[in-house]
């Protein structure tokens, strides 16, 4: 009677080892998988202070999906820029982007800022062969390098669309790390001090695409 009962206590320890076998590795696999999923960042347009024309919001929307199509760019609702911003003359860059950090959630991945109105920053150039120190320079936008957030203004780049979309892919670029480039016509150009390289610019180069690519797919 004993050897009977065995027999079947045996069967029954085999095969609950085949199934073991058999579905840890399923389950493994599973949880990998999940894991190395990736996820969509999504970058935020802000209009600040109602003032900018939505034919210029659009164009930097849609120069930014078509480079960067991985991203999904959104747009927020008009958001008015603090008073303690402004310096009696212009809106200050730096202290716009501390207003913009206030606006960052876990969500998105990057914020960007658009507006109309003139912003300055404090701002060292050569001139001769010499430093010189520009306390409140106005300037067309401003991005931390790297960092989550960035501000482009119309102000000074007139009825040009093509070069406002430009100028907001250049600063968004920045934020994610992307240094100014040595390359002709990048839109990547260190203007120093004036918009009319990145005016006449006429596209991305790969080296700086490529460097976007590598951190908004990790």
């Amino acid at each position: 009677m004993k050897k009977a009962i065995l027999i079947p206590v045996a069967i029954v320890i085999l095969l609950a080892s085949i199934i073991t076998i058999y579905h840890f590795p399923y389950k493994s696999e599973s949880v990998i998988l999940g894991a190395k999923k990736q996820q969509i960042k999504k970058v935020l347009i802000v209009p600040l202070n109602g003032n900018i024309k939505q034919t210029y919001v659009d164009s930097a929307v849609s120069y930014l999906q078509h480079h960067f199509p991985q991203m999904q760019v959104e747009l927020s609702d008009v958001v008015d820029i603090p008073n303690n911003c402004h310096n009696g003359k212009r809106y200050r860059a730096d202290s716009i982007l501390k207003f913009l950090d206030k606006l960052y959630t876990s969500e998105y991945y990057r914020v960007i800022g658009l507006t109309n109105d003139d912003i300055s920053i404090t701002r060292t150039l050569t001139k001769n062969g010499k430093k010189v120190v520009y306390p409140d320079r106005g300037i067309i936008g401003l991005g931390r390098k790297p960092g989550k957030v960035c501000v482009v203004s119309k102000y000074r780049l007139g009825n040009n669309i093509y070069s406002f979309a430009k100028v907001t892919t250049h600063e968004f670029m920045h934020t994610v790390g992307v240094p100014h480039c040595e390359h002709e016509k990048c839109i990547m150009q260190d203007g120093k001090g004036s918009g009319k390289p990145l005016r006449e610019s006429t596209h991305i180069h790969q080296e700086c695409l490529d460097i976007v690519y590598r951190t908004i797919t990790k």
